[in-house]
């Protein structure tokens, strides 16, 4: 009877074991064990911000690829760099980000769970490619991304989760309208071109314009850290692409000259500015 009892046992443990390994297959097949991009994910991003940063100081002025849309195969895949992956995923010709789908034929990716069509279906929201509404709000891309939107850091011994995006330029560097729209927002409460650790002020200079032509929604892009004195514009001007509003500087919450470029929807989220951004669009 014990030698039955333990066979009848040792079957029922072996049944388990294989139903647990079907069970378990069957989820790889079905992709639900594969890449799940989250907010959180995407928000925790110290450790690798840095070569991030660096691919976008290298390659950026040939088209904006998100963080997001590297980490969906980092992720699963860490031995690809992020810097190959962001021309992986760059199309340099259109200077955008390629299609997720032509991506997923590249032979390094295709047979990544991340290019299984229920996860990219899935993630589709984190996948999109930039819609290229507005001009870069400088003369040209060759400013170095000092801290890119939703980066982890610390600025004066405080960790926060930027709402923008940091583009270091000399003082009085002209900044430009990047859409067509309406001034909302004028606000200079410096004199001084100083940054936060002398000056104090938190608030520092700024510029609001509500973009409202002819978009896929209202924007309202804000310009930080402008230097003393520099506006060229008021509220209720109407402006277009390329519309000169004043200078960069270090007002502010602010280590040094740069201009932070910030873009809220029009429920007043802080979205992705560099989404909006057409790399084609230069100044004439």
């Amino acid at each position: 009877m014990k030698k039955i009892i333990i066979a009848i046992c040792g079957s029922s443990i072996f049944l388990i074991s294989f139903i647990l390994i079907i069970i378990i297959s069957s989820f790889m097949i079905l992709n639900l064990f594969g890449v799940k991009l989250t907010k959180e994910k995407i928000l925790d991003n110290a450790e690798y911000a840095t070569a991030y940063q660096n691919a976008l100081n290298k390659y950026l002025k040939d088209g904006y690829v998100p963080l997001q849309r590297l980490l969906y195969f980092y992720l699963e895949d860490d031995s690809y760099s992020l810097e190959t992956l962001y021309l992986m995923n760059q199309d340099s010709i259109n200077k955008t980000a390629k299609d997720i789908y032509e991506v997923c034929e590249d032979e390094r990716v295709k047979n990544m769970s991340a290019c299984n069509k229920n996860n990219l279906k899935e993630n589709e929201e984190y996948l999109v490619v930039s819609t290229g509404l507005f001009n870069f709000p400088l003369e040209s891309f060759n400013h170095s991304v000092t801290s890119f939107f939703h980066k982890q850091r610390v600025v004066y011994g405080k960790s926060n989760i930027h709402g923008g995006w940091d583009f270091s330029a000399s003082a009085k560097t002209k900044v430009y309208s990047v859409c067509d729209g309406v001034v909302t927002k004028v606000n200079f409460t410096q004199n001084e071109n100083i940054p936060y650790d002398k000056s104090g002020n938190s608030v520092g200079n700024s510029i609001t314009i509500k973009c409202d032509k002819d978009y896929e929604d209202i924007y309202y892009v804000i310009f930080h850290h402008l230097y003393p004195q520099s506006s060229k514009v008021k509220v209720g001007q109407r402006v277009s692409h390329w519309t000169e509003i004043a200078g960069v500087g270090t007002t502010g919450h602010s280590t040094g000259n740069h201009l932070h470029y910030e873009v809220h929807n029009s429920n007043g989220d802080k979205i992705d500015g560099l989404h909006l951004i057409n790399f084609n669009l230069t100044k004439s």
